[in-house]
């Protein structure tokens, strides 16, 4: 039955909304459905990520509008917006539940999406995404390595404010610039690796970022918390499960969503920055079994991560052993 899976594959555009979104299938059986983050597209999830969710259950990946190869219409950045393309393209795809599993800005599209089609979604997984009600800046002065990182950007030319409300933004525009592409190469395995390098995207990816800031709404809306409030946030009845990097600089967002969401599990990886499903893959995928299975979405093996993901662990988190 897995190889069967496996092998059942396709891609295709959904068109509505005033966008055309891009996406891939793999396998058969209830649906898991992947939401990249900022500046990213589908192949952001390794291959590897893929084929193991699909010898469990039916897989879709999709580029965000503006990203990959999805279409780029001027306005329509927010998250609501986002969660109306994602409605779109369930009812595309026959999708009547799912499943939803986002990274950083992806995890805001799928809480959002929660909290507006609760009867559509089975569970959450965030993946370490920052929610800005709970996290209403990202100063470089609050990252525990700031002294470190200031000094690696400093080499590479990039200079930034302390006290840079959106640092995560900011680098990420500056990242993009062709004169760092062999710069970007050299950030991979730090704590400042971003999907431009040629593992998550490439300068493709990069060029498409440019051009989504410079010629959209995308950097005003992408920036605004919109619905998702604390008081709303706490409405949620659905099971979420956060896994957070353990030198993510987004902890406050994970400590707001413990306390907020009442059937919450957390994760933190030890050793790990915030774009660790990309490259530690093998790590992410046993917490994301684990809890699906837990869950009684998909998933007939044993559970794959020694420690259970358990409501018993809501204070803290388990952490998992690599």
């Amino acid at each position: 039955m897995g190889k069967e899976r496996m092998k059942t594959q396709r891609s295709g555009r959904a068109e509505g909304n005033g966008v055309t979104i891009s996406y891939r299938c793999f396998g058969t059986g209830r649906d898991v459905v992947l939401i990249h983050g900022f500046a990213a597209n589908s192949a952001f999830w390794n291959i590897r990520i893929l084929l193991t969710l699909a010898r469990h259950c039916r897989v879709t990946a999709y580029d965000l509008r503006g990203h990959g190869y999805s279409s780029m219409p001027a306005t329509g950045y927010t998250p609501t917006h986002m969660a109306a393309d994602l409605d779109m393209l369930l009812d595309h795809l026959g999708i009547e539940r799912a499943h939803l599993v986002g990274h950083s800005f992806g995890g805001t599209v799928a809480l959002q999406y929660g909290l507006l089609h609760p009867e559509r979604v089975r569970g959450i997984t965030m993946a370490d995404s920052r929610v800005r009600s709970l996290q209403p800046t990202q100063r470089p002065r609050d990252w525990a390595n700031w002294p470190e990182a200031r000094e690696n950007l400093r080499q590479m030319g990039i200079e930034i404010d302390a006290d840079e409300k959106e640092a995560g933004l900011f680098l990420l525009e500056q990242l993009a610039r062709p004169q760092w592409l062999e710069q970007r190469e050299k950030l991979k395995g730090t704590q400042l690796f971003v999907p431009f390098c040629r593992k998550g995207g490439g300068r493709r990816s990069a060029e498409r970022w440019t051009r989504l800031l410079n010629t959209t709404s995308a950097r005003q809306d992408l920036v605004r918390a919109e619905g998702l409030t604390p008081e709303t946030i706490a409405t949620l009845d659905l099971p979420v499960l956060g896994v957070y990097g353990e030198k993510t600089r987004l902890l406050p967002s994970l400590r707001g969503l413990q306390e907020l969401i009442p059937d919450f599990r957390s994760v933190l990886v030890p050793g790990r920055g915030h774009f660790f499903p990309l490259t530690d893959p093998d790590l992410f995928i046993r917490v994301l079994l684990d809890f699906l299975a837990e869950t009684g979405w998909c998933g007939d093996d044993e559970p794959v991560v020694a420690r259970s993901v358990s409501g018993a662990d809501r204070e803290t988190g388990p952490v998992l052993q690599p």
